[in-house]
């Protein structure tokens, strides 16, 4: 899917005598309902607008870069909000905001920024990160940051079913009912899985995706699903049936939101041109190798 079919609406300056900052987040998801405003429930959202009607005395509307579900974390989300000129130093918010929130989430940035940028029109990638380790190794601290699993499968079996990712598809297997969007169709820019050292020493296998957008549970899907295949020895080209049949029963399980990170939002216009430039598109490790 090329950047001219992504349906952005048109961006216009501010009005005259408003500015807008953006901020960059991090949340314990545990604590929230997922980032957007609920009814019944708290979203990140909320936490943030309170305490800045704590700081400015009017109600700010905060708009994301998109949504996390319930439980799921953040290193980098991405948020941006109006108001009216009062030469506020962005230092400011940072400092006042992170005064009047919860322990649970934190302002890492703040600076002042355009009407050219949004958060959610104007980003090119999300890229989120998926950390499992073995429930005989799990400690105290990784209660409810990292999943746990009985055994590691096969590293090589989980990378043959994540290549198949990258790439334009129509991720209609990997999505819950309750997703509205229009089109199934998402651009993945990577895919891969890996292993990583705790600060313990212990093993942690994770699974990193990047691509422009996402869609419901669809993260969580494709790791509970590739897990599971895994497990049961699948092929690849099993996987890559899955992936093409569009059909929710071919998928496995959803994986549990603990262990999944929105790490950043990509807002670098360049970064992922080669997508653009390249008829197949190449997985991570075979553009380090060239």
């Amino acid at each position: 899917m090329a950047r001219v079919d992504w349906r952005r609406p048109p961006l216009r300056d501010l009005e005259e005598g408003k500015v807008r900052y953006k901020m960059v987040v991090s949340y314990d998801g545990r604590a929230f309902n997922g980032w957007q405003t609920q009814k019944n429930g708290v979203g990140v959202q909320q936490a943030i607008e309170k305490a800045l009607k704590k700081m400015l005395k009017e109600d700010i509307k905060v708009i994301g870069s998109g949504r996390t579900d319930s439980g799921v974390h953040a290193m980098g989300q991405v948020c941006h909000f109006d108001i009216l000129d009062r030469n506020i130093p962005p230092v400011a918010f940072l400092n006042v905001i992170n005064c009047n929130l919860p322990p649970t989430v934190r302002i890492l940035d703040c600076e002042q920024v355009d009407g050219f940028f949004h958060s959610r029109y104007t980003a090119y990638a999300r890229k989120y990160r998926y950390y499992l380790k073995r429930e005989n190794e799990m400690t105290a601290s990784d209660n409810g940051f990292v999943a746990k699993i009985r055994k590691f499968p096969s590293l090589d079996l989980l990378n043959s079913y994540a290549k198949h990712i990258v790439g334009t598809h129509d991720f209609t297997t990997f999505t819950a009912s309750k997703d509205m969007s229009p089109s199934k169709c998402r651009d993945m820019y990577e895919s891969y899985w890996a292993f990583e050292k705790d600060r313990w020493g212990y093993d942690v296998l994770t699974y990193t995706i990047c691509g422009n957008a996402f869609l419901y549970k669809m993260v969580r899907s494709l790791v509970g699903t590739m897990i599971d295949f895994a497990m049961k020895n699948k092929s690849s080209e099993d996987f890559k049936l899955a992936l093409e049949s569009k059909n929710r029963k071919m998928a496995e399980r959803t994986a549990n939101p603990n262990g999944l990170f929105l790490l950043n939002i990509s807002y670098d216009e360049d970064e992922y041109m080669w997508f653009e430039e390249t008829a197949i598109p190449l997985t991570k490790m075979e553009r380090e190798n060239e």
